[in-house]
């Protein structure tokens, strides 16, 4: 199994599905509260383990339940975590997430330890047996993590290996520069409409694609949503279309996006299939409250990709039944 260093954070979140979200001063209730596995490079791990990659992650956490029962639920998945930072003074991360039933989740968080984390024990030795580097955007957000993050850049560079950042909503409105700076260090660029828009300052995607391209990226993966995604390299853009979804919580969907355009990348999937197979992902992690635990892996993605491959026709057949070849390689792997 490949070995992908994931660097970025990890929280508890708790999420109430709501029936309005209310005004200012105002009340609302919830009929349940779910306790799941949360953190945008958290999820991505999880997704990449249930693809048969061996994540290993970077992060910190508290001394309290909440980091025992994030590591547990990372550790059931099979990412490595055993270079993950434990923090004596600040708690676990937590996010606080109420759901409207359109699926669009509000976050209210505490990052707790996670900005803490310690750049001093990452070292070449964790990337020794590595292929990539991802990264959350979180991370470029303060010190010391944003120190932490860039030596893992440094040596990522070091050993050639491929980097990718999902940029995330808050850190490309709050700290463009910080992201604007690494950008000519990415392998794969992954974000979302809004924050292209942030970071080129141009609204069109295909323009913003291009924006970011001229920047060094080598690969945009821009997220459009129910337009599915647009993927832009040096050899030119393509659209993928979406895949249909009933959506009830968008949670950890763009982070399983990512983890499918970096399983592609690296299986060498051509770009097409590659957007198939993240759209996929992105479209499974919706069907459900909360992200850890439901997170989709290879065995949802081929039932996904097996169900919309009757009555396809044409290139997007072709980019299904690629995909469909690689994920029963991957299936094939697991049984072994």
């Amino acid at each position: 199994m490949a070995t992908v260093v994931v660097l970025g954070d990890i929280n508890i979140d708790v999420l109430m599905p709501v029936p309005d979200y209310p005004q200012p001063g105002g009340e609302t209730l919830s009929e349940q509260v779910i306790f799941s596995l949360g953190g945008s490079a958290a999820n991505t791990a999880t997704v990449l383990a249930r693809l048969g990659v061996h994540p290993r992650m970077l992060a910190r956490v508290g001394q309290d339940p909440w980091a025992e029962m994030s590591l547990d639920a990372l550790k059931q998945a099979g990412v490595d975590v055993s270079c993950v930072q434990r923090d004596t003074q600040a708690p676990t991360g937590v996010m606080f997430m109420p759901v409207t039933p359109d699926g669009e989740r509000t976050m209210f968080g505490q990052r707790g330890a996670n900005p803490r984390l310690d750049p001093t024990p990452i070292t070449a030795d964790i990337f020794a047996a590595a292929r990539w580097l991802h990264l959350s955007g979180y991370a470029l957000m303060a010190d010391p993590q944003r120190q932490a993050a860039l030596r893992a850049i440094d040596l990522a560079g070091q050993g050639d290996l491929p980097i990718s950042m999902d940029t995330a909503l808050l850190p490309a409105l709050t700290v463009p520069e910080h992201i604007r700076w690494v950008l000519s260090s990415l392998a794969v660029c992954i974000l979302g409409i809004e924050e292209a828009r942030a970071l080129a300052g141009v609204k069109a995607p295909d323009q913003a694609a291009l924006a970011l391209l001229r920047a060094g990226v080598g690969l945009v993966g821009l997220k459009l949503g129910a337009g599915g995604c647009l993927l832009a390299d040096r050899k030119g853009m393509q659209t993928i279309p979406p895949f249909p979804a009933q959506v009830v919580d968008t949670t950890g969907a763009g982070d399983a996006f990512s983890a499918g355009l970096i399983y592609g990348r690296l299986c060498e999937l051509s770009l097409p299939a590659t957007g198939i197979l993240a759209n996929a992902l992105g479209s499974l992690a919706t069907a459900s409250h909360g992200a850890g635990a439901t997170l989709p892996g290879w065995e949802a993605a081929r039932e996904l990709l097996e169900k919309n491959l009757a009555g396809t026709e044409g290139e997007r057949e072709i980019w299904i039944r690629e995909a469909l070849d690689l994920l029963k390689g991957a299936g094939s792997s697991a049984a072994a």
